[in-house]
C-alpha cells in the first residue's frame, strides 16, 4: 500500500509526502484529537469503488476543521 499525505496549508506552506501505515494512523489520530474531523471516502458518486487510473483501489481520508479541508491522505492499495 502507498500512502500519500497532502497538507493544504494553514500557516505553513502546502506540501506532500509519502507515509508509512503507522505514520498515517498517527496523523489521523493526532489531528482528530486536535479537533479536526476525519472523513473517509472509498466510493464515488456512482456508488462504485474509487480507483486510480491504473485500476488500483483508492481510499481517501480528509481532515477538516472550521477553515475547511486541511489535509488529505490517499491510500492506494496494491494490485
Amino acid at each position: 500500500m502507498k500512502i500519500t499525505h497532502f497538507y493544504l496549508g494553514l500557516g505553513l506552506p502546502a506540501y506532500e509526502n509519502v507515509l508509512s501505515e503507522a505514520e498515517a494512523h498517527r496523523v489521523i489520530g493526532a489531528n482528530t484529537v486536535a479537533g479536526l474531523t476525519p472523513r473517509v471516502f472509498s466510493r464515488g458518486a456512482d456508488g462504485g469503488l474509487l480507483t486510480t487510473p491504473d485500476g488500483a483501489l483508492l481510499t481517501v481520508v480528509t481532515l477538516s476543521g472550521s477553515a475547511g479541508v486541511i489535509s488529505v491522505l490517499a491510500f492506494v492499495w496494491s494490485l
